[in-house]
């Protein structure tokens, strides 16, 4: 090794033993991590911990790293430069793969606890609860909106109950006509080291199944963070999540309910289009109907799939939508995805970065229709 390769070495490598040090990440980072109290849902176990999360600094911008990636290749040479992986694609790398259910249901007759719970699941493969991993804790969330991203800490103690490390290749899937795996996977991606690397499985468990992938089917709890030991944490994230808090939103949107200008951000919303014009009554009691001044309309169900909303439509397609909505995809302009509670904006988000914007200036605002609108003094046409 030449010298001055081997000096560099040695020097990378005593300062990665002392301290966790700062890595860019292609999912960048936003300056702003976990949320604040104006964005952030009800309590959970988890709070009862409160040297864990409830630190000012744990809601600031944080930035870790690891030692540099010492795994093996891609998963597949197919999913270079993307946030996809083919069924089988999946399962020919099964081996060395960490599988997440992050099955998530707006209805509540599908429960995608018991559905893991009962099985089948991906053999091996654990339950990401976006309602329990989420900043619960009423100090940090009194308005308790649901599944908000969760704080630092929280995430990276799930990612040791759940052996993840900076290493670790993770496949995020859903079970059958579940549209909302994306959300457990932007979170992972949005959180996760540089050197993981995540991806959203195309094609549902059923498909996995009836391509031979490998299942159980005995009874598995699922994790609670209830049971996490308060510990310092092996994994250390890579992101803060980037998601935009209420007081940001409304700096972005004008107080004149007449004016469409958003200023320096582009603002896309993924309700339906009955429920952005107000043609429809929202869901939720108590919410006024309607959009934020300014913002664009872009269904999420739009990207996906007909036949199977497990998988997103092609690039070519998904930019022809976004272009006909009015969004410039590769403007400068930072772009903030919301939708009813935070769950389908990322939806939109992972279409734009499959589309070739870059995730560093692409938020998600956490709060989305359920804080905007339960507000009677925010803006609304």
């Amino acid at each position: 090794m030449p010298s001055l390769v081997k000096t560099a070495f040695m020097i990378s490598s005593i300062v990665l033993h002392c301290s966790k040090r700062t890595k860019s990440f292609a999912f960048a980072p936003s300056l702003r991590l976990a949320l604040s109290s104006s964005s952030l849902p009800s309590p959970s176990p988890y709070s009862s911990l409160p040297s864990m999360i409830t630190n000012q600094h744990q809601h600031q911008h944080r930035r870790f790293s690891s030692s540099p990636s010492t795994s093996s290749s891609s998963l597949s040479s197919s999913t270079a430069n993307t946030n996809f992986i083919s069924v089988s694609d999946a399962i020919s790398n099964f081996e060395t793969t960490t599988f997440i259910d992050g099955s998530w249901h707006l209805s509540k007759d599908r429960s995608a606890v018991e559905e893991y719970e009962n099985g089948p699941r991906i053999k091996g493969a654990h339950y990401f609860n976006i309602d329990d991993v989420a900043t619960n804790d009423l100090k940090l969330n009194p308005k308790k909106l649901p599944h908000m991203m969760p704080p630092v800490e929280l995430f990276e103690r799930v990612m040791d109950v759940f052996s993840i490390t900076s290493d670790s290749k993770v496949v995020i899937y859903a079970t059958e006509d579940c549209a909302f795996g994306s959300r457990a996977y932007y979170t992972f991606k949005s959180l996760c080291q540089p050197s993981n690397e995540v991806y959203l499985m195309q094609g549902s468990l059923k498909e996995w199944i009836d391509a031979g992938g490998p299942i159980e089917t005995d009874f598995k709890e699922v994790f609670s963070t209830s049971k996490l030991e308060e510990k310092e944490p092996n994994y250390a994230v890579g992101g803060d999540g980037n998601t935009i808090r209420m007081d940001e939103m409304l700096s972005v949107i004008s107080n004149d309910d007449n004016s469409d200008d958003t200023g320096d951000s582009i603002v896309i919303d993924a309700r339906g289009a009955a429920r952005f014009k107000a043609e429809v009554p929202e869901s939720r009691p108590g919410l006024r109907g309607g959009h934020m001044p300014g913002a664009l309309n872009v269904p999420f169900t739009n990207l996906l799939q007909d036949g199977d909303v497990t998988k997103y439509k092609s690039v070519e397609e998904m930019k022809t939508i976004f272009e006909e909505a009015g969004v410039d995809i590769h403007s400068d302009k930072r772009v903030i995805c919301t939708c009813g509670s935070g769950v389908t904006a990322c939806v939109l988000a992972v279409g734009l970065s499959e589309c070739g914007r870059d995730y560093e200036n692409t938020f998600i605002y956490d709060g989305s229709w359920i804080e905007w609108a339960s507000d009677p003094d925010t803006p609304i046409v």
